[in-house]
């Protein structure tokens, strides 16, 4: 797989940060973009598509427990499954007031829109037919109840199946927690008023299966 060459974050003034002084915000985005694209580099993501409206890129890895899909799908410990990941430069920011109605609808287009696009490119790379399910990690609001939570994933085909609780995924959470938040000052920083600092992750799956059926080339054409 190959990795993506860093490119310069965005300027402060196209990301909406506010409250410190400009220079001070170029380096922390400066900082953070390099060392966003060290990770990158590390687990081999890489963007699919150039499309701006797009809000993932993809990586490579294997998965540690088995999975067994609504679908009937089912893939194995050790097997090697597609990664998802935001793509941060072109999440759409809050507004100073904090999210609201018209954010949440772009925010629905993009998802959609990157998950087409998507589906478009595992239907067509060769390099991608053998990989049978994408894993993506998110902290997801608790205020939402179970009930919203699980319709909001499930409008977009994903499901919930995260692996038992130990000690080694509480690190894990952890370490994703202080990336987020340097992230989020970086890129959304009207969000930050409104994260929690640890907010546990959840592993969303999607098989292939799923991805085909809901946002590939027959269900686009309809």
């Amino acid at each position: 797989m190959r990795s993506e060459a860093y490119a310069a974050p965005p300027r402060a003034a196209e990301t909406g940060a506010v409250g410190i002084p400009g220079w001070r915000d170029e380096l922390w985005l400066i900082l953070v973009g390099a060392w966003d694209g060290v990770l990158r580099s590390c687990y081999s993501v890489t963007q699919f598509t150039d499309d701006p409206r797009c809000v993932l890129r993809i990586g490579r890895g294997s998965t540690r427990h088995g999975v067994r899909f609504a679908d009937g799908s089912e893939i194995h410990a050790g097997e090697t499954i597609g990664t998802l990941h935001f793509w941060n430069e072109q999440l759409p920011p809050f507004s100073r007031g904090g999210p609201d109605l018209r954010w949440a609808a772009t925010m629905h287009r993009r998802v959609l829109h990157s998950l087409r696009e998507l589906a478009r490119f595992v239907e067509t790379d060769p390099d991608w037919r053998d990989i049978r399910a994408f894993r993506g990690e998110a902290a997801l609001s608790s205020r939402l109840g179970a009930v919203q939570l699980r319709r909001v994933i499930e409008q977009y085909g994903f499901e919930c199946a995260g692996e038992p609780a130990s000690w080694l995924r509480q690190l894990h959470d952890l370490g994703e927690c202080f990336t987020a938040r340097a992230l989020t000052r970086a890129y959304n920083p009207n969000a930050l008023p409104r994260q929690r600092f640890f907010r546990p992750y959840h592993d969303l799956w999607l098989s292939r299966a799923t991805l085909i059926a809901r946002h590939g080339a027959r269900r686009r054409g309809r």
